[in-house]
């Protein structure tokens, strides 16, 4: 039996424990009031901005191109998917009156749902800007600059998410076999919005997958670009392309981005080695701490790994 001066140190103890572990949650996607409040706001203000832009493409419908009407639909499919995640997230971050292990295993989970939810944000950011720069081209100024402030608003609330600069771990199922997983319908819940249903890209907004270097060369380059993301130039086919791709690294284990670029890989001219579950893991392990994107230059020096 403990004695009273025991107890007291127990007590201590437990205390400082509890106190740990809701720093950790501080610091794994758990908002304050003051944040969520913050963020709902801006997040209010996003979706009002968005029906305005709706209004206006539905009254210029008839006058856009194919490609962009095509762009102009997927937009509001991705922005569904992100309003899902968004909400998912905020709900997570109501509820904190948990603890013990089942507080940690839920900080665990809502760190990742917030780095999920990041990934959409950042994927919105891409697509608003790119519309912004056809609409841009064509001479629809207004336009433009409706879809650049949508992308601006996403990038405010992205920084408003606590937790994004700490990296995250990729998740990876031990038993997982991306040859069991069809890489096509995954490419196509995933990637087509915007590269196209055949992933041959969208002129000069969005560059094609099949038949691309960055996707049939070196196994690390594809790897990376989908657990990272890309920001920045980059050519293929002989045309330049500008603007980020987000990283997909919360949204896929690493089976599934082992299908996805098996498929693409699969559907290029030429013979690739495949790349495996294990491929992946040992590329995530490796760059562990990332939490930018890469650049075209970076993915050009050879890290190593085998082709």
């Amino acid at each position: 039996m403990m004695n009273k001066k025991d107890i007291g140190f127990y007590l201590v103890i437990v205390g400082l424990l509890v106190f740990l572990s809701s720093c950790q949650m501080g610091g794994s996607g758990y908002m304050s009031e003051e944040q969520r409040e913050e963020l709902e706001t801006a997040y209010d203000s996003l979706q009002s901005n968005y029906k305005k832009l709706l209004t206006n493409y539905e009254g210029a419908m008839d006058t856009l191109p194919s490609d962009l009407q095509s762009l102009y639909n997927q937009m509001q499919k991705m922005h569904d998917d992100m309003d899902v995640s968004h909400r998912q997230m905020m709900t997570g971050n109501m509820g904190r009156h948990m603890q013990g292990d089942k507080m940690m295993a839920e900080g665990m989970g809502m760190h990742m749902q917030s780095h999920m939810t990041g990934e959409w944000y950042s994927q919105m950011m891409g697509m608003h800007d790119q519309m912004a720069r056809m609409h841009q081209r064509m001479g629809q100024q207004n336009m433009a600059r409706m879809n650049r402030r949508l992308s601006e608003e996403y990038g405010n609330m992205r920084r408003m998410i606590p937790g994004l600069d700490e990296p995250s771990e990729t998740p990876f199922n031990e038993e997982g076999d991306p040859a069991l997983l069809n890489g096509e319908n995954l490419y196509s819940q995933n990637c087509s919005s915007c590269h196209g249903a055949n992933a041959e890209g969208v002129s000069g907004a969005f560059p094609p997958l099949v038949d691309s270097e960055w996707v049939t060369g070196n196994k690390s380059v594809p790897i990376r670009i989908l657990l990272h993301g890309l920001q920045g130039e980059i050519e293929v086919q002989e045309q330049q392309y500008q603007g980020s791709m987000p990283s997909f690294k919360a949204r896929l284990s690493a089976a599934e981005i082992a299908a996805i670029l098996n498929y693409l890989r699969g559907e290029s001219e030429g013979s690739q080695t495949r790349i495996s579950q294990e491929d992946v893991i040992q590329v995530a392990k490796r760059y562990n701490q990332r939490t930018r994107p890469w650049n075209t230059g970076e993915l050009k020096i050879n890290d190593g790994d085998n082709q």
